[in-house]
């Protein structure tokens, strides 16, 4: 395809899609009524964007209605771009499109939109077990939350004072023949993920966080004061 048959593929989408204006537009129509190729190229472009209509009958949209669109779309920007923007940007900003298009096609378009946005949020990896860590005064410390991909996220819901050379460490108790299993260090209270890996994560597991050397406990098995703990349940989601 040549550069001029080329441009006038843009022209005439841009056309069809209600981008043209003024000038631009008189000039078009009158190739348009003596010249077949481009009468050709509206006929692909509205071939092309016939998917859009054909959910349901067009509607006018009431004047009151093209306010408030106009409102929120807010004025087009003021300041001169060096070059002209392509169709898919003018698309963007130009209310023809929107007095052009359906909107049946809107529908649609908005329909798939919100229908994406709800799969994405079901997307959303959800913890399989969640345990709330107590104080010795049956306070609530921490949460931590199980996902099925073996990581692990502890989210302090309180300050805990580290002293200088310590750390806090993060157990879970499975299996009492094995003994407690450590998930990692946190130098200070904050959010903290660790990925876990062939660590079971079930009902009235205990989780724990004891109080170690900074380089953690040097037997694997938890040597400082409990600082909270708590056994793990299935979220009801």
């Amino acid at each position: 395809m040549s550069g001029g048959e080329r441009n006038d593929r843009v022209l005439a989408g841009e056309y069809v899609l209600g981008l043209l204006e003024g000038a631009d537009v008189d000039s078009f129509e009158r190739r348009l009524a003596r010249e077949k190729p481009l009468q050709d190229e509206i006929a692909y472009w509205r071939a092309r964007f016939s998917d859009l209509d054909a959910t349901a009958d067009a509607q006018a949209p009431s004047a009151d209605l093209w306010r408030r669109i106009e409102t929120s779309i807010g004025a087009p920007r003021a300041a001169a771009v060096a070059e002209r923007p392509g169709w898919v940007e003018r698309l963007w900003e130009s209310l023809g499109f929107w007095r052009g298009a359906s909107f049946a096609g809107a529908a649609a378009s908005l329909m798939l939109a919100i229908a994406v946005g709800l799969l994405a949020g079901r997307a959303t990896p959800q913890p399989v077990i969640i345990a709330v860590l107590q104080t010795d005064g049956a306070l609530p410390g921490a949460i931590v939350e199980a996902f099925g991909d073996g990581s692990i996220v502890v989210v302090p819901l309180r300050d805990i004072e580290v002293p200088p050379g310590k750390a806090l460490e993060v157990w879970t108790l499975y299996d009492k023949q094995r003994g407690p299993v450590s998930l990692g260090l946190i130098d200070r209270a904050e959010r903290a993920r660790f990925q876990t890996h062939n660590l079971p994560a079930r009902e009235d597991q205990l989780y724990e966080i004891t109080l170690e050397p900074a380089t953690g406990s040097p037997i694997g098995r938890p040597t400082g004061p409990v600082l909270m703990k708590g056994l793990a349940s299935a979220p009801r989601i």
